[in-house]
């Protein structure tokens, strides 16, 4: 008796999206190994050219691709960031044929789970509400800084101009 195993048991697609509050993410793509090689063979460039995070109708690109092998599951860690004042994600992945889930883990510890049907795009998905923005930017940190290390030189040359 033998059991014939669909195209979603040989690709085992799973992918995993994990925001951090100030909109850095990890995007964890988890495939078969020999299915994912077989499908990659026809591209040419990273394996980030076959996903697609589109935030707020502009394209987010992942900044780094970590590979982990394994047998019989590889990893592809994708990380970036998006802006912290984004409302909605579309996701693209094209490799799948067969639905698999995108599970989103939200910077405010929501959790959403997503079928995406293979080769397709997303719904859009909310990101609004889990994002804060820094309240001081680097500029205004610098500037800060700066002018804290200005005070005890601008204190001496006063002292020493009082002393003439």
């Amino acid at each position: 008796m033998s059991v014939a195993a669909g195209a979603h048991d040989f690709e085992r697609t799973q992918v995993t999206l994990t925001f951090a509050r100030d909109g850095a993410f990890v995007l964890e793509i988890a495939n078969d190994a020999a299915w994912l090689a077989h499908r990659l063979r026809p591209f040419g460039g990273p394996f980030s050219d076959r996903v697609v995070l589109f935030v707020d109708g502009r394209e987010v690109r992942p900044t780094s691709d970590e590979y982990t092998p394994g047998d019989p599951i590889v990893v592809h860690r994708l990380r970036g960031r998006v802006d912290p004042r984004a409302r909605t994600l579309r996701w693209y992945y094209g490799l799948p044929i067969d639905p698999y889930p995108l599970t989103i883990r939200r910077a405010d510890g929501r959790i959403v789970v997503e079928e995406i049907a293979g080769d397709a795009w997303s719904r859009p998905i909310d990101l609004s509400g889990q994002f804060q923005a820094p309240r001081v930017t680097a500029t205004t940190a610098g500037a800060a800084i700066g002018g804290l290390l200005l005070i005890p030189i601008a204190l001496r040359v006063r002292s020493a101009l009082r002393r003439r």
